[in-house]
């Protein structure tokens, strides 16, 4: 297992193809772990050096800091910090959920850092149907399915650590828009390199959500995947792979890994 300090958080994360090759960093994600991405690693790992950490306060990852410090905008930074950390100078994000919804903050932080994001299942605020979600969520409601998947997930930390992940979950409908995602106005100001792939069917962001966010990003693409829910590179990963590689092999030039 690899691990690595970030201040006073132990970071777990794994990394796969070639150490030579550019980097590019998969995060997962909301009460995900790293393992979510195991279908982009063949594909993905022959063209790139992988970095796959498991998020503050999910999986192997600790959290010190508590509830307070569960938010896209620390997110951002403890990523930004990890690439500071193995000497990234620049590389490629690709995120699913929360871990697109991030890199908002991280490309605002760190412009220089980031060569390309990838943005699947994201957005750039929560509706009410989503913050109606959060709100009710709790370790009881959940349908035995989640369950038995969050108690796998989520266990390294000790059996009982999946509650602190899905009461974490809860508590983002209480979030000030401000503590998870930069204002219209600094979107607009986000001149990277941006691919949005969102399935027509996703039940938390309906497609008004990422058109609206294709619009405010200077230099977005916007890919739509029919017959497609929350989680295009679960279950479509065949066309989110070759949909991803193609736009990085179009947008990512790489320079130097070395920070």
């Amino acid at each position: 297992m690899t691990f690595v300090m970030i201040d006073d958080m132990r970071m777990y994360y794994t990394e796969h193809g070639n150490p030579d090759n550019p980097p590019l960093l998969l995060l997962h994600g909301f009460t995900s772990n790293g393992d979510f991405w195991a279908s982009q690693l063949p594909a993905f790992g022959a063209r790139y050096r992988l970095i796959i950490p498991d998020l503050r306060g999910h999986g192997r990852t600790d959290n010190p800091g508590g509830a307070v410090l569960m938010n896209h905008r620390q997110f951002a930074r403890d990523i930004i910090a990890l690439c500071r950390a193995l000497k990234i100078g620049r590389a490629a994000f690709c995120g699913e959920s929360t871990g697109a919804m991030l890199q908002l903050s991280l490309a605002r932080f760190a412009p220089a850092l980031a060569a390309a994001l990838i943005l699947a299942g994201g957005t750039h605020y929560f509706g009410e149907n989503v913050i109606a979600f959060h709100r009710q969520l709790s370790p009881e409601t959940i349908d035995e399915k989640w369950r038995a998947y969050l108690q796998t997930a989520h266990t390294a930390l000790g059996p009982d650590h999946w509650r602190s992940v899905i009461m974490a979950f809860h508590d983002l409908y209480a979030h000030a828009r401000t503590e998870d995602f930069p204002d219209p106005d600094e979107l607009r100001g986000i001149m990277l390199p941006a691919l949005i792939v969102h399935g027509d069917h996703d039940p938390f962001f309906p497609l008004e959500m990422p058109l609206e966010l294709y619009r405010l990003l200077p230099n977005a693409e916007f890919c739509v995947l029919p017959n497609t829910g929350h989680a295009p590179p679960e279950e479509h990963p065949g066309w989110f792979n070759d949909i991803t590689l193609d736009y990085l092999s179009r947008h990512y030039i790489h320079e130097t890994h070395e920070g």
